[in-house]
């Protein structure tokens, strides 16, 4: 009995660890392109099916192309409809021969069904992994492919809903995961298209995007996105433009200290949020001019809102922060620990590096409302 019962564990650990590092955190597989480039991929998994031809037309009206991760069995069906798939000029991959999750397979009927679709690509339905899954892949000359933004249309929520959500979180390389099997996505795609188009998106096949297989700083990314998506709702944390490389966000609250000259903790503020992925992907003059358009953005915000005494934020760059005329002020020591931490995080998990001898320790940037609005308002001078 000791044995079955850990035989038993060890087999349960080994597919929830799979589970983990494959499908969460996306280890070695592809789930995003070039973060500095304003490409995107649009893809599809499930079909072919009824709803293939209407996703054709939409994608046709805006010149887009796409990519579809078929299932064996309908494309068996629907031949007609993979043909016309190829015509539009799209991307056809595999989502494998049957839409079953991969730790519900033998592990030799999970090889058939990744054997019997062809592709350079593999989707695992759902994203699901067994322990064999990544094996079964390399036998056959595939690799895997995720994605980094989920529509959710497979949801009860409304497709306008929707639609608004997936503007907001797409990123420059991003994999959108679609589905060609339920009504909701064509509405959802009329709605985004042509709002991430204008945003200077550039929809393009997965074989087009600049592909890498995610490493473990990588794959933390990817696992901390619902977190962050979360982390946004509760803090009400709003983006200062919806653009390809617009990097600041604002989350409404009270200034909490320490005092500086202009304020006291408690007045209306906004902290002032930086975008790690963009941010880590533009270059210095990039990001620069970035930080002037979100400050523009803020001050025609600020323009309607009386209240908002200042703008804030805490961080090991706040110095940089100081050519947009914002103050430094020093902060205590379990803020200057905190941040600390948040630095070295974010050094490593978007850069790759260490936090290293020489760097300025955080400190709290701040500018008040009348400066801003001096500065970056509709009656700033040109000079």
């Amino acid at each position: 009995m000791e044995v079955a019962g850990g035989l038993i564990t060890g087999i349960l650990l080994a597919y929830g660890l799979s589970d983990l590092l494959f499908r969460w955190m996306g280890i070695g597989a592809y789930a995003w392109g070039d973060r500095s480039s304003p490409r995107i991929a649009l893809t599809f998994d499930d079909g072919p099916s009824e709803h293939t031809q209407d996703l054709l037309k939409l994608l046709r009206d805006w010149n887009v192309k796409a990519t579809f991760f078929v299932t064996g069995a309908q494309a068996e069906k629907h031949p007609e409809l993979i043909q016309a798939i190829l015509q539009e000029g799209h991307q056809v991959e595999s989502h494998g021969y049957w839409h079953r999750l991969a730790f519900l397979m033998w592990p030799w009927r999970e090889a058939e069904h990744i054997r019997r679709v062809e592709g350079k690509l593999y989707r695992p339905p759902f994203g699901a992994h067994s322990p064999f899954t990544r094996l079964f892949t390399r036998m056959y000359g595939k690799k895997v492919a995720l994605w980094d933004l989920e529509s959710k249309d497979w949801t009860n929520r409304p497709a306008e809903e929707l639609a608004e959500r997936l503007v907001f979180w797409c990123k420059p390389g991003s994999v959108i995961l679609l589905h060609d099997r339920y009504p909701t996505t064509l509405r959802i795609l009329e709605l985004a298209l042509p709002k991430l188009i204008g945003l200077g998106y550039q929809p393009v096949r997965m074989d087009e995007l600049s592909l890498k297989p995610l490493g473990p700083r990588e794959g933390l990314q990817r696992a901390l996105q619902g977190f962050h998506e979360r982390f946004f709702k509760k803090h009400r944390i709003e983006r200062l433009g919806l653009e390809a490389f617009d990097v600041l966000a604002v989350a409404p609250t009270r200034f909490p200290g320490p005092p500086v000259p202009e304020a006291q903790p408690g007045v209306k503020a906004y902290e002032l949020h930086l975008d790690s992925v963009r941010s880590a992907a533009l270059p210095p003059m990039a990001l620069l001019r970035q930080i002037r358009r979100g400050l523009q953005l803020l001050a025609k915000k600020l323009e309607n809102e009386p209240d908002v005494r200042l703008v804030y934020g805490l961080s090991h760059i706040a110095v940089g922060l100081k050519v947009f005329g914002f103050k430094l002020h020093p902060v205590p020591l379990h803020q200057l620990l905190v941040a600390g931490l948040a630095n070295a995080w974010f050094m490593w998990v978007y850069l790759g590096e260490l936090p290293r001898r020489g760097l300025p320790l955080a400190q709290l940037a701040y500018i008040t409302r009348e400066e801003l609005l001096r500065r970056y308002g509709t009656g700033r001078s040109e000079g």
